[in-house]
C-alpha cells in the first residue's frame, strides 16, 4: 500500500499522522522520481542551458549551429520585476507591531527575500520559506526551492502541511544529508540516493507550527513560462537552422561545366578570382560557371521565427516590453497592454500574501516576540506595480484625496513614499520641530523690543 500520493498540481498527501523513515523514504523517492526532472528542466533552461546545447554534432562538413535566445529568463525576470520589483509595503495599525516588523524585516533582509521568493516560484511555480534561530537567538527566514525541499500535507479538504524535507546529495556521492521538519522537532536524517532514509538526532524547536512556508505561483504548481516551453525551444531550433543557412551560402560550392579544369587550376581560380573561359568550337558547348544552392527558405523561417515569439508572449501573458511598438503606447492603450501580465501579477499578489500571513504568523509565534501572537491578522500589504510613475499625477490625486481619506491613505498613493507611517511621523516631528522653532523667534522678538525700548528711554533721559 503506498504511503505517500502525487497529484497532478504536485502535491504530495499522505493519510499517515506518525512521520517514519518509511514515509519520508517513500516521499523522497516520488520527489525524485516524479517532479524532480520537471524542476532541474525549468533551472536550466533559465540558466541558458537548453537541450539544443545537449543534441548530437553534426557531421563535420556541415554548419552546426547552437543559437539561444532565452526567452525564459526574459519572461521570468520581466514578470517578477513588474510584479514585485518594487518592494511590498507592510503596514499595520498598532505602532508596536509596526516597529517589530520593520527590525524583523531588516534583520532579514525581506525586500530581497522577498524578490528572489517569487522569482523562485516563477521558475518552478513554486518555493519555500524556511524559518529557523540563528546562534544569537533571533528569529531568520531563507528562501529554499523545490530542487531539494519538499512538503508534504495530509489528504483531508484543507490539504495542512504535516511535514516537510530538507536534503541534498553531492556530485557523484550515493548518500545525502538533510532535516525532515514537523510541528514539534527537527530531525536529522542520511538519505540514500533511491533508497531508504535513516533518522538521527532529534531536537526541539519553539514556533508551535511547522517552519516551513509554501509560496505556490498558482494552484497548478506551474512556472510562468510553463506553458511555452516547447515554443521556445522550436524557436531556438528554427534560429539556429536559419544560422546554418547563412553558413551554408557563405561556403557554397562553386560548379563549372562544360570546361575541363587541369591540376592546379581550381587552386589558381581560388587565390586570382580570375576566369578565362570561351565557347569550345568543337562541340559547342557553352561554358557556364556558377555556386550550387539549395532551395532558398528565407521568407518561409522568418515567418515562423515571427509566429514563434508573438506566440510565446501571447501565451505566457507577459508583455514584450522589448518590442518597438511598445515604448510608443500610453494612456488606456498600454494598460490593455499590459492586462493580461497585470492579471497574473495581482492573483500573484493573493499567493504572496497567503504566504507572508503564514510566516508572520510563525514569527509572532516564537515566545521572544514582544507582540501579541495574533497580531499578524491585523498586517497590511500593499503591491505596487514596477511601471514608471507621473509623480505630478499621484500628487494631484492625494490633493483631491484631502478630506476624505486619512493622511496614511493619501501618502501609501506615492509611489516615492515607502512607509507611510513613517512618513506621518517625520512630518509630525517636522512641525513640532518648526512649531518650537517660531515660539523660540517669538521670544526672540519679544526679548528684542524690550531691549530697544529699554536703550530708547536711556537715550531720552541721558539726553534730558
Amino acid at each position: 500500500m503506498s504511503l505517500v500520493s502525487l497529484n497532478k498540481r504536485k502535491l504530495l498527501t499522505t493519510s499517515t499522522e506518525e512521520v517514519t523513515e518509511d514515509l519520508v523514504a517513500e516521499a523522497v523517492r516520488l520527489h525524485q522520481s516524479q517532479l524532480l526532472k520537471g524542476y532541474v528542466e525549468n533551472e536550466e533552461m533559465y540558466m541558458s542551458r537548453y537541450d539544443i546545447l545537449k543534441a548530437s554534432k553534426k557531421e563535420p562538413w556541415k554548419p552546426d549551429n547552437r543559437l539561444v535566445i532565452n526567452y525564459a529568463k526574459y519572461i521570468v525576470d520581466t514578470f517578477s520585476g513588474y510584479q514585485i520589483g518594487v518592494p511590498v509595503k507592510v503596514r499595520h495599525d498598532n505602532e508596536q507591531v509596526t516597529d517589530f516588523i520593520d527590525r524583523f524585516r531588516k534583520i532579514n533582509d525581506m525586500e530581497d527575500t522577498e524578490f528572489e521568493l517569487a522569482k523562485m516560484a516563477d521558475i518552478f511555480g513554486h518555493a519555500f520559506l524556511y524559518v529557523y534561530q540563528d546562534e544569537l537567538g533571533q528569529t531568520r527566514a531563507t528562501y529554499n526551492s523545490p530542487v531539494n525541499m519538499l512538503l508534504i500535507h495530509d489528504n483531508s479538504i484543507e490539504e495542512k502541511p504535516l511535514f516537510a524535507v530538507r536534503y541534498a546529495f553531492n556530485d557523484g556521492e550515493v548518500t545525502g544529508y538533510g532535516q525532515v521538519l514537523t510541528a514539534r522537532e527537527i530531525i536529522n536524517a542520511t538519505f540514500q540516493l533511491g533508497g531508504e532514509v535513516t533518522f538521527g538526532e532529534r531536537s526541539s524547536h519553539i514556533y508551535g507550527k511547522l517552519p516551513v512556508v509554501e509560496l505556490i505561483e498558482n494552484e497548478e504548481r506551474q512556472g510562468v513560462f510553463e506553458s511555452v516551453k516547447t515554443l521556445i525551444n522550436a524557436l531556438n531550433k528554427a534560429v539556429s537552422e536559419k544560422a546554418n543557412d547563412v553558413d551554408y551560402f557563405a561556403d557554397a560550392y562553386l560548379k563549372v561545366l562544360g570546361v575541363e579544369l587541369k591540376e592546379g587550376m581550381a587552386d589558381q581560380i581560388k587565390e586570382n578570382r580570375i576566369f578565362n573561359l570561351w565557347k569550345n568550337s568543337a562541340d559547342g558547348v557553352l561554358p557556364d560557371v556558377g555556386f550550387l544552392e539549395k532551395p532558398n527558405s528565407d521568407t518561409t523561417q522568418e515567418n515562423l521565427i515571427a509566429l514563434l515569439k508573438e506566440t510565446i508572449f501571447t501565451v505566457s501573458m507577459v508583455a514584450n516590453l522589448s518590442d518597438e511598438n511598445f515604448g510608443n503606447t500610453s494612456g488606456t492603450a498600454l494598460a490593455f497592454k499590459l492586462q493580461a501580465m497585470d492579471n497574473l501579477a495581482k492573483m500573484k499578489d493573493r499567493k504572496l500574501q497567503s504566504a507572508l500571513n503564514r510566516l508572520y504568523e510563525l514569527v509572532f509565534n516564537v515566545p521572544m516576540a514582544t507582540v501579541p501572537s495574533d497580531s499578524w491578522t491585523g498586517i497590511k500589504y500593499q503591491f505596487t506595480r514596477n511601471v514608471p510613475r507621473n509623480i505630478l499625477e499621484e500628487s494631484q490625486i492625494v490633493a483631491q484625496l484631502s478630506g476624505q481619506v486619512s493622511d496614511e491613505t493619501k501618502l501609501s498613493v506615492l509611489s516615492i513614499v515607502d512607509s507611510p507611517q513613517s512618513e506621518l511621523e517625520k512630518m509630525a516631528n517636522e512641525e513640532k520641530n518648526a512649531s518650537r522653532l517660531s515660539r523660540i523667534m517669538a521670544q526672540q522678538e519679544r526679548l528684542a523690543d524690550k531691549d530697544l525700548q529699554a536703550n530708547s528711554q536711556d537715550v531720552i533721559a541721558n539726553g534730558q
